[in-house]
């Protein structure tokens, strides 16, 4: 789908795998100069690359880390952006189970103990995937390209792609920290609106996210 001049969305296939661990890994920065999911499992930037081509390359479906979940947006033969969404809980089962399986699958087992030693600090801003909704995650987008329409049109080409296999779906949602005031921003500029926040006062959580405070934003499917 041509969106503008020079600009094309395909769907992510494996020759995009490099291009989207850099989507994810820039999008869990944020604003901030850490990843959240390092902190969790104390683990160091380039093991965590590791892990999520691991788990892209596995092709376990839908959940956040799940190749075909991803548009990407390309300049001639460059990407240049990137978005993930699928449809949560299907087959009924949740995309949290999904990762915390898929995590477990390549983490070592010192990582997972450590995660579950801060879990009850972490989970504090820990939201609850809405299951029947469509979830987005990890939009990026290169400096040089933003400002350009691409973050909306590609939330448009996957709610395109998703209603078409399940019509009966209204509701779409993203989690974001709400510190993170880019992605915050570019998601009301999206057309999605604030629907619930989760907000920690123990100040160890800013260990592990960026900030203190998770937001969902909501955007109603006609």
């Amino acid at each position: 789908m041509e969106i503008q001049s020079g600009i094309l969305i395909k769907n992510a296939v494996v020759e995009d795998i490099e291009f989207v661990v850099e989507a994810i890994v820039c999008a869990e920065k944020g604003n901030g100069n850490f990843i959240s999911y390092c902190r969790l499992f104390n683990i160091s930037e380039t093991e965590f690359r590791k892990v999520v081509r691991k788990i892209l390359e596995a092709g376990i479906r839908n959940f956040e880390f799940s190749l075909e979940n991803f548009k990407i947006a390309m300049s001639g033969r460059r990407p240049v952006a990137a978005y993930g969404a699928w449809l949560e809980g299907k087959d009924g089962i949740s995309s949290g189970m999904l990762k915390i399986s898929a995590l477990k699958s390549f983490l070592s087992k010192e990582s997972i103990a450590y995660f579950r030693s801060i879990a009850p600090v972490a989970e504090e801003i820990t939201i609850k995937r809405q299951t029947g909704t469509f979830q987005f995650e990890s939009i990026y987008i290169l400096e040089d390209y933003r400002g350009k329409n691409i973050g909306k049109m590609l939330v448009q080409s996957l709610l395109d792609d998703l209603r078409a296999k399940h019509p009966n779906v209204g509701i779409a949602q993203v989690q974001v920290i709400k510190q993170n005031s880019v992605s915050l921003q570019a998601h009301l500029n999206y057309g999605f609106t604030i629907a619930a926040e989760k907000t920690s006062s123990n100040p160890e959580i800013l260990n592990f996210y960026s900030g203190k405070t998770r937001v969902i934003l909501e955007k109603k499917i006609p």
